[in-house]
């Protein structure tokens, strides 16, 4: 019999449930559903600077002008929906996945490296910045120069296809 000074401290009566294959495959399902459903956010977000997508958000607003809420409704749902969708099928995994049992960690030899912990700027302007919160970073700073390289060049071909004449001297 082991004496409480033996016994483990944590983790000690922990009993793994194996779930059922039909639960892990919902719950694999949904989260491949969540990151398809970003990405496809971020693709749009993206396109609405070139041409190609400003034709989509005007033919998504002639064809959603009797909404009630009108043009920035329609704007709205375009822009948060896609994360609202994802908050409802975040709660919908939570159901799923029930009160899970903390599963006891296999021992390696190489500590895991979490993008939301591991950190890669630590004395900046914005304090210590984790692999996730850079990558946000990375990715608004590329979209920033993308929509500014986008409208510059719409209106360069915007000036070009006007008949400019040059003022004539008299």
């Amino acid at each position: 019999m082991k004496t409480p000074v033996q016994e483990p401290l944590l983790l000690s009566k922990i009993n793994v449930n194996k779930k059922s294959l039909f639960v892990s495959s919902v719950k694999w399902i949904l989260t491949v559903l969540v990151w398809a459903i970003f990405a496809a956010w971020i693709g749009v977000i993206f396109l609405f600077p070139t041409q190609f997508g400003n034709e989509l958000l005007v033919k998504y607003i002639h064809a959603t002008s009797g909404n009630p809420l009108g043009i920035t409704g329609s704007l709205f749902l375009v822009l948060s929906g896609p994360i609202l969708v994802i908050a409802f099928l975040s709660i919908f995994h939570l159901i799923i996945s029930g009160d899970e049992e903390l599963k006891q960690k296999k021992s390696s030899k190489h500590p895991g490296v979490r993008l939301w912990t591991f950190p890669v700027l630590v004395d900046g302007p914005f304090g210590v910045v984790s692999a996730a919160e850079f990558i946000g970073i990375l990715l608004f700073a590329v979209y920033v120069i993308w929509a500014l390289y986008a409208y510059i060049i719409q209106s360069l071909n915007r000036v070009s296809e006007e008949d400019l004449t040059p003022m004539e001297e008299g």
